[in-house]
């Protein structure tokens, strides 16, 4: 099971990407341990969109002959889920985390 040392390092990161429009005003708020999953809480500072959770499992899962790991959340304009999948070499740092984090969170907000 993957564990992140330094996990929690990432609270309080903006997650305003130039290649990430829509991450513009984006903080991680938490992150969170439960069972096989890690879930960051993610907050609009304009308060527009209030708030949002990103979610990575912690358990691998072999594509591709390579182990990677599922980072998901409900995109808010049709419901349906949006995966990242990132090998572990996608999350060595703090920074890799809140790139990924934000990339996820593009693909989740509405496109208006």
């Amino acid at each position: 099971m993957l564990k992140i040392r330094n996990i929690y390092k990432i609270i309080g990161e903006e997650l305003d990407c130039k290649w990430l429009p829509k991450t513009k005003g984006w903080v991680v708020r938490s992150v969170e341990e439960v069972g096989d999953t890690y879930i960051f809480g993610v907050d609009d500072k304009s308060g527009k969109w209030g708030g949002a959770e990103i979610q990575l499992r912690r358990e691998p899962v072999i594509r591709e002959g390579e182990v990677n790991y599922e980072m998901w959340a409900w995109n808010l304009e049709n419901n349906k889920p949006e995966v990242k999948w990132n090998k572990l070499k996608d999350l060595k740092t703090v920074k890799d985390g809140v790139l990924w984090v934000g990339y996820v969170l593009e693909k989740i907000l509405p496109t208006k």
